[in-house]
């Protein structure tokens, strides 16, 4: 009975240790190479808090131990997380990630009732007298322009948030006539 003790305790000690080496972190302080890739491209990347470059990051020397990875795009954090670097050129040290621009939608009415809204210059759609939904606009800042029937136009600077639906109301009746050509 004591030798079935003895047995079950090291291998519970075993066990236990082979557990730990898993959640170890790297060492600290050593030489190593990091590959980051994003999706969008040209993403602002921080490791540890120091800026690394806009991704696609590849071969970057850096060092070694558990650091915070993070990376923004458009002012929007797309990743935020604690990763493991390891010494050397190690697989673990390559990251992928498949994250996306938020995207939200914006509301527009106007006045006049009837306009050609055009997004960062592109023409949308028109009012037509009703508002006018333009979804999967990329978070961030757009500008929105009304063209209206009275030949006058306004635009607005909005803010859209991934996952919302930000209102305009665009007032071209104290706007600048649009210039004929």
């Amino acid at each position: 009975m004591k030798k079935l003790f003895i047995f079950a305790l090291m291998m519970a000690f075993l066990f236990t240790t082979a557990v730990a080496d898993d959640d170890d972190p790297p060492p600290r302080g050593k030489s190593a190479t990091v590959n980051i890739i994003t999706e969008p491209p040209n993403s602002d990347v921080f490791l540890g808090g120091e800026p690394l470059g806009k991704s696609p990051i590849k071969d970057k020397e850096v060092k070694s131990g558990r650091q915070t990875l993070v990376v923004i795009d458009q002012g929007f954090e797309l990743v935020n997380q604690r990763v493991n670097i390891w010494p050397g050129k190690d697989s673990r040290n390559n990251f992928d990630f498949s994250t996306k621009i938020p995207k939200g939608s914006v509301k527009v009415t106007t006045n006049p009732p009837r306009c050609r809204i055009y997004v960062d210059g592109d023409l949308a759609d028109k009012t037509d007298g009703a508002e006018l939904v333009i979804r999967s606009l990329d978070a961030g800042d757009h500008v929105i322009r009304a063209e209206c029937s009275n030949r006058k136009s306004a635009e607005e600077l909005v803010k859209v948030k991934g996952e919302e639906t930000t209102e305009v109301h665009i007032d071209a009746t104290v706007g600048k006539k649009k210039k004929k050509r």
